[in-house]
């Protein structure tokens, strides 16, 4: 009865019939694109208009009504003129439009008119539960349905002359067509509200299976990183425990060597030797100092890397600044950027000969913007071979959060490394 029917332009306002008690609520009424729906829209109103006045002219001597009938066809025609004008006006502007109220005022009073001329006209009548809907708002949609209750059990005992002759008749009838149209209404209701809850459902499990989907992938990730930590500590303890100690074995026993038995070319290959060893030993302990994980824990990322280049200057007796005043919270791919700055301050140490290294963090535009600079020897980039002095590195591991690596450098001017890691 309060069932949604017309087809109407999509982006209308509309009201959706609720139960007593319960707000409307507003939206596009849907359009009637079946072609069932759109013959049912256009034909069925005038189909039961022409069967209400041929059945009614049929019977109606039967009822002592037949001199009126005729005079029936008039007001007929012009509701389903008005019914026209109404359709138009609701597909520009929607139920609860005044005009089209009016309209469906009019087009009632010309309803009730037909249904005492013809009270078979009552069967035309029964659009009046559809057209509620429609055209009107809740409230008088309810007030519409009441008067159509009316009408037709006007039409249903008979016209004027019944509801005069019997008029219990008239309010039984009328009190079973309210309630079975506020009945069929609530129905209608509650149908809508199971689809909706429906749909709710449908959406809050589609929600938690991709969370359920984000979760799992979080799972892989974490896991896949335990894996990478674990194999990365026991690279380490193993580079720890016998590399950089066999070097260390190496460097003492060349040490040990006593210089004053050995002529000149032998302390040369042993100074050679020497040093040999102590820069294979820089590498390695560069190689577990790189690979430890517990730099890139829970703690603080500006933290860890305050500590790096603490100790960095005092293992290589530099002066090191650290600047993160500025620096973004939180800190985004805190690895990279602990990773690459352990990188830089390597190749300081092994290539640039610097009295002074300066490394600052800060936001810029929402991004990480980490600058080391030191006063160096520099370097020429274009002499610099594919993966020179671990810029290759760098640039992969910025590269991979969708960020970028500059270099600014010259030979006897220091250099400039600047790296922004995106959120």
């Amino acid at each position: 009865m309060l069932a949604d029917s017309p087809r109407i332009t999509p982006g209308s306002p509309r009201e959706f019939l609720g139960p007593p008690g319960r707000p409307a609520m507003v939206g596009p009424i849907p359009a009637t694109d079946s072609p069932m729906g759109r013959f049912l829209e256009t034909w069925l109103p005038v189909v039961l208009a022409a069967v209400s006045f041929g059945v009614g002219w049929q019977v109606s001597p039967s009822f002592g009504y037949e001199s009126s009938v005729p005079y029936s066809l008039a007001p007929a025609a012009a509701t389903l003129l008005l019914r026209m004008l109404m359709t138009r006006r609701a597909h520009r502007r929607g139920p609860g439009d005044p005009l089209l109220t009016g309209l469906f005022v009019l087009h009632q009073a010309l309803v009730l008119l037909t249904v005492a001329l013809n009270p078979l006209a009552c069967i035309y009548a029964f659009t009046g539960y559809i057209d509620a809907s429609r055209f009107l708002t809740r409230r008088t949609a309810l007030v519409s349905v009441i008067v159509t209750a009316m009408i037709c059990a006007f039409g249903q005992s008979g016209g004027p002359s019944g509801v005069a002759a019997v008029p219990a008749l008239f309010g039984l009838l009328l009190l079973v067509n309210v309630m079975l149209s506020l009945g069929m209404g609530y129905l209608a209701d509650e149908r809508e509200r199971q689809v909706a809850a429906r749909e709710q459902a449908a959406r809050e499990l589609d929600l938690a299976t991709r969370e359920n989907q984000a979760l799992q992938e979080e799972l892989l990730r974490r896991a896949r990183e335990s894996g990478v930590l674990a194999e990365r500590t026991r690279l380490a303890r193993e580079i720890h425990d016998t590399v950089a100690q066999g070097l260390v074995g190496v460097i003492r026993q060349l040490e040990a060597l006593p210089a004053d038995a050995l002529g000149d070319p032998a302390r040369q290959r042993i100074a050679i030797a020497e040093d040999t060893a102590r820069e294979c030993l820089v590498d390695a302990r560069r190689a577990v100092e790189a690979l430890a994980p517990q730099q890139l824990g829970e703690g603080d990322p500006v933290e860890v890397l305050g500590e790096i280049v603490g100790r960095w200057a005092r293992a290589h007796r530099v002066v090191a600044t650290f600047d993160a005043d500025e620096a973004p919270r939180p800190c985004p791919h805190p690895h990279v950027l602990i990773r690459v700055t352990q990188e830089a301050l390597a190749n300081v140490a092994r290539h640039s000969r610097a009295g002074s290294v300066e490394i600052t963090l800060s936001a810029q535009d929402g991004d990480a913007l980490l600058r080391i600079r030191d006063d160096g020897s520099g370097f020429d980039p274009a002499a610099v071979p594919a993966g020179g002095h671990g810029l290759r590195s760098m640039r992969e591991r910025v590269a991979e959060t969708g960020g970028s690596l500059q270099v600014e450098t010259a030979p006897g001017q220091g250099t400039l490394l600047t790296a922004r890691v995106p959120r």
